[in-house]
């Protein structure tokens, strides 16, 4: 009688870069959360930009090269060499001492180019004069961005607004059968965030946990070049916190805190939109921005939970 054991090769076990659970080598695809194993970081392409620290440890060491080249080529008085080392030289003292390199002006010009619109939002609440903030409304839906809602007077149905709404492309809505409760309806300036962040992340927000977002939030925001890794978010008993130290943004975020308070205030920025968006989506409660602070590079948002969706 002869016995035959199989020996797995496949049973080495490699870490999920989301929520830590260990996985099979040849798994694509994480057995606890269901993420993307062989993501971004694993490509060849995981930085998309090169950063202000990366212009300047190659221009240091283009500095250096320069500056021996200079001294060798007139120490043997070769003019070519040392014309080469004073082309690198000056090349490298420009990559070391120029403020911002050619991405971060593409970056304020976009930024610059966005602002009219966000001026013209803030000329738009001040001539309605509304008083409440707005309530975002909980969707599901890879790719789908909850719509914010800024109801006219405070009453019951502007705090649990109908659900459908999330999809409506309506402006000035009727909430009830009285005509005086009425509101606004509007695609957050942070939609276009909450889209990105998805599709890096390959997945719906709507299907995890909070616990998830700070993990799966800090990824996908360092990857975009706006915050760092670490986010936190911290959950109270009918309110969501959220810190993050920003490396972009920061100027959008001042300028729109003097130039638009209004809007920063009922609706948000762009950035505090995106995270009330995703927290709506990831809880399934309306939410509402309950303040937003930013000092230096760092952002506190916190938000206010109200009803469940289902509810």
């Amino acid at each position: 009688m002869t016995i035959t054991f199989r020996v797995r090769t496949d049973l080495s076990e490699r870490s999920c870069w989301i929520c830590g659970s260990q996985n099979r080598a040849k798994d694509h695809f994480c057995s606890n959360c269901g993420v993307q194993l062989t993501h971004l970081s694993q490509s060849k392409t995981s930085r998309a930009f090169i950063g202000p620290k990366d212009f300047s440890t190659v221009g240091i060491f283009i500095l250096v090269l320069g500056t021996l080249l200079s001294v060798f080529g007139y120490l043997i008085g070769i003019v070519p060499v040392m014309a080469l080392g004073l082309g690198a030289l000056i090349l490298g003292v420009m990559l070391v001492f120029l403020p911002e390199p050619m991405s971060s002006k593409a970056g304020t010009l976009a930024i610059l180019c966005s602002l009219p619109s966000f001026l013209d939002l803030e000329a738009f609440l001040q001539d309605l004069d509304i008083a409440p903030r707005g309530i975002y409304i909980p969707v599901a839906g890879f790719g789908a961005v909850p719509k914010v809602l800024i109801p006219m007077t405070d009453s019951a149905p502007s705090i649990s607004p109908p659900p459908k709404l999330a999809r409506s492309n309506r402006v000035f809505i009727t909430l009830g059968r009285n005509t005086n409760q009425r509101g606004i309806l509007l695609r957050p300036p942070g939609a276009e965030i909450i889209s990105a962040l998805e599709n890096l992340l390959q997945l719906d927000l709507s299907t995890i946990k909070l616990d998830e977002l700070s993990g799966r939030m800090g990824f996908a925001f360092e990857m975009l070049g706006i915050s760092k890794r670490t986010v936190g978010v911290q959950m109270e008993e009918t309110a969501v916190r959220v810190q993050m130290s920003l490396v972009s943004l920061v100027d959008l975020e001042e300028r729109l805190r003097s130039e638009a308070p209004r809007l920063v205030e009922q609706v948000g920025s762009p950035l505090t939109s995106a995270i009330a968006g995703a927290v709506s989506k990831v809880t399934g409660k309306y939410v509402r921005l309950s303040d937003s602070s930013i000092n230096g590079s760092n952002l506190i948002v916190t938000l206010e939970l109200l009803a469940d969706v289902s509810k």
